[in-house]
């Protein structure tokens, strides 16, 4: 519950503490004193707008500080937050025409991070929330948050969303079957492009290495041929010459260890000599550089060279990409196993998603006439007797149709259509015209959910917009009900609602050191009754009297109501 709210320098509070108490508190006013701006100022440090106007004239920073008890319930989302664990949350907030922080016991906040948070502390309910509720897709959360057991309903139907989700998502990853077809074509043509040419990751150098040999063939055989020749000459080959060397030391190489040594090199210089003129004498034989085998080569050349442009900068680059469009083919190709088992799969989640959609669908049909007469009778209690409401539903889909209307909330789209004058037809809820009427719906709505939420504090801008006399002090017991367990802050002009507040605040505007500031203040019991009096219109002392009156018979109102 929201325990203080400090106010410095928004509109025209220069300094303000709202200490506020549990129950009914209702803040009351003159016209233009500044009511709603203490609204303003809770909706900014709620994580609202931040709106620089409201920085008060002549000051640079506006600051708004709420301090909150909080039970245990809120432990989890503190924890998901980074929060400590505490039984007060101190929510400052400043803005300035340059900055806007946010400061969480301490802690900076994002705004996400503080409207995720708030969301849990307080629900603020004026024109906007009566635009809100304008809104038919804010209709069927009503609806759900009025009977808790569609919660079992909704558990079930979204076990069943989420797996038709998933299911849908894998599929897409397959793409279309034209689109599969078209490239498993791309890389049969691909594969085979590759294949056909067969590189082998050394080949490159080994071609380049022998075609710089055909383009150099005549020297080539020229050069092995004198090679040759030099070595098999008769007269003056390298051969003849050791054969003569030898020949002249055999006679006398006993007669000499070292020349014995010099005897046996030149045999191995001539045995080596040989072997070298039968190597040269082969490669003469056997090499054959007819124009043919040239042309195959640049061919191939050529081949591995348009591979290399088309698939990768280098052979092992190709060979890379050859193992990819193949791993990719096979993908391909059992897809279509794949794909079948995925659609069997989610022909079954169909049929199961569309049975437990019509069972929310169904839950919900029963759910909403409760609704609708609890709607009639928070209305008759409101004078607006004769009123007919009704929860109308969208035709449920056939089971070919209903994925057309999936979401997370079901099929089902409803809509409030009301008839407040009797003879009338039934009307969208956005077709009431009268603020009173409105007022009171969201007051019906309001009275009816409270105790299903866990929201502790509750404000009301002016939900009385509209009204008076007898259903003004109806909307005003209805208020006291719902602030029973719970803070309810009301900002009201009725004299009705004041006489039922626990804590009364005035808000009042003067000029002060020649500046015009708000000011607010808790009433003691005769402030209260002066206040009401001037509600009612007089400041009388049988207007007194009558305040007094009007707040005694609250009182014997509150005292039952706490009795039960």
């Amino acid at each position: 519950m929201l325990r203080s709210l400090t106010i410095k320098n928004v509109a025209l509070f220069e300094e303000c503490v709202v200490t506020l108490g549990d129950g009914l508190n209702v803040l009351s006013g003159e016209t233009g004193a500044g009511k709603s701006i203490i609204i303003d100022a809770l909706t900014f440090v709620l994580g609202g707008r931040a709106d620089k106007s409201l920085i008060r004239y002549g000051a640079t920073t506006a600051t708004v500080e709420g301090v909150f008890e909080i039970d245990s319930d809120l432990y989890p989302l503190m924890d998901e937050l980074g929060l400590e664990r505490e039984d007060v949350l101190i929510i400052k907030r400043t803005m300035s025409d340059t900055r806007n922080e946010v400061k969480v016991n301490g802690n900076s906040f994002s705004l996400s991070m503080l409207r995720k948070l708030t969301s849990q502390l307080v629900d603020i309910l004026g024109q906007h929330e009566h635009q809100s509720l304008l809104r038919s897709s804010s209709h069927l959360t009503l609806l759900d948050k009025y009977e808790p057991s569609i919660e079992k309903y909704k558990s079930a139907y979204l076990k069943d969303y989420q797996e038709y989700k998933r299911i849908k998502a894998a599929l897409s990853e397959f793409g279309d079957e034209s689109y599969r077809l078209r490239r498993k074509e791309t890389l049969e043509y691909q594969i085979a492009d590759i294949k056909k040419v067969d590189p082998k990751p050394d080949e490159e150098d080994e071609l380049l290495k022998t075609r710089e040999k055909y383009r150099n063939a005549e020297k080539f055989i020229e050069g092995v041929s004198g090679a040759y020749n030099a070595l098999d000459s008769d007269e003056i080959g390298v051969g003849s010459l050791l054969a003569r060397a030898l020949q002249s030391l055999k006679p006398i190489a006993r007669l000499d260890d070292g020349l014995e040594e010099i005897e046996s090199r030149l045999e191995s210089a001539k045995i080596e000599i040989e072997d070298i003129r039968d190597t040269l004498y082969d490669y003469a034989e056997n090499s054959a550089f007819d124009e043919r085998t040239a042309e195959m080569i640049e061919r191939r050349f050529d081949a591995i060279k348009m591979l290399k442009r088309k698939y990768g900068a280098t052979i092992e680059k190709v060979l890379e990409s050859l193992n990819e469009m193949e791993s990719e083919y096979e993908t391909l190709a059992q897809s279509d196993e794949e794909i079948e088992k995925l659609e069997k799969a989610l022909d079954e989640t169909k049929k199961s998603l569309y049975e437990k959609a019509l069972a929310l669908s169904d839950k919900r049909r029963q759910v909403a006439k409760k609704f609708e007469k609890a709607i009639v009778s928070e209305l008759n209690d409101l004078a607006m007797k004769g009123t007919r409401f009704e929860v109308a539903f969208s035709d449920k889909p056939s089971i070919d149709e209903f994925e057309d209307f999936l979401s997370e909330n079901g099929v089902d789209s409803v809509e409030f259509l009301i008839s407040p004058n009797v003879g009338e037809p039934l009307k969208s809820l956005s077709k009431i015209a009268s603020g009173g009427e409105m007022s009171r719906f969201m007051l019906a709505v309001k009275n009816i959910i409270a105790s299903l939420d866990n929201i502790k504090t509750m404000v009301f801008d002016e939900i009385d917009t509209g009204i008076s006399g007898r259903v003004a002090e109806t909307v005003a017991e209805k208020l006291y009900n719902i602030s029973v367990g719970r803070q309810v802050i009301a900002v009201t002009h009725l004299p009705q609602l004041a006489s039922f507040a626990d804590n009364n605040y005035l808000i009042s505007k003067g000029v002060v050191g020649g500046k015009t500031l708000t000011s607010l203040k808790l009433l003691d019991k005769k402030g209260k009754v002066e206040e009401v009096a001037r509600l009612a219109g007089a400041d009388t002392a049988s207007a007194k009297l009558h305040a007094e009156e009007m707040i005694a018979s609250a009182d014997k109102y509150k005292e039952v109501v706490k009795a039960k």
